[in-house]
């Protein structure tokens, strides 16, 4: 991960999560990749369903586990993928995925640690880790010379 230009917010409610993923989906644009990072708990559905929402996608939106993909239709599609069910990055390799990484819709990508070596050169990285019950620290920052500012 790329620790240049980095964001570093820290959210102190779901709500805040959420408020943050809606602010940051304006930065956004057909074609990013936004790899999430953290343990169970940390908040990556959260931030997406506020991502969602600010791309004009509105309820349904939960984290795919059992199916790895969910894709939302709206201005921008939205190919939600969710690796953590994933035993070994080889079950994906014959699925395609790849065509979502480098296609016009917008890619999020919880779990993405367990597909480090496969994601895309060019991507947000978006780190979340548990403070406490309600707090989180939500660090941003792209791979290549995008900066995001709220």
């Amino acid at each position: 991960m790329n620790t240049n230009k980095t964001k570093v917010i820290i959210s102190m409610s779901p709500e805040e999560t959420m408020k943050l993923g809606e602010d940051f989906a304006k930065a956004l644009k057909q074609g990013d990749v936004v790899a999430f990072y953290g343990e169970l708990g940390s908040g990556k559905t959260t931030m997406i369903k506020g991502i969602c929402s600010g791309l004009g996608i509105e309820g349904g939106v939960r984290s795919p586990s059992f199916v790895f993909l969910r894709i939302y239709k709206a201005e921008n599609t939205v190919y939600h993928f969710d690796f953590y069910r994933l035993k070994k990055k080889e079950e994906l390799l014959n699925t395609g995925y790849d065509e979502f990484f480098y296609n016009s819709g917008i890619v999020l990508l919880e779990w993405a640690d367990r597909i480090e070596d496969l994601l895309p050169e060019l991507r947000f990285d978006v780190v979340m880790k548990i403070l406490n019950e309600n707090e989180r620290e939500i660090r941003i920052s792209h791979t290549g010379q995008r900066v995001w500012s709220m």
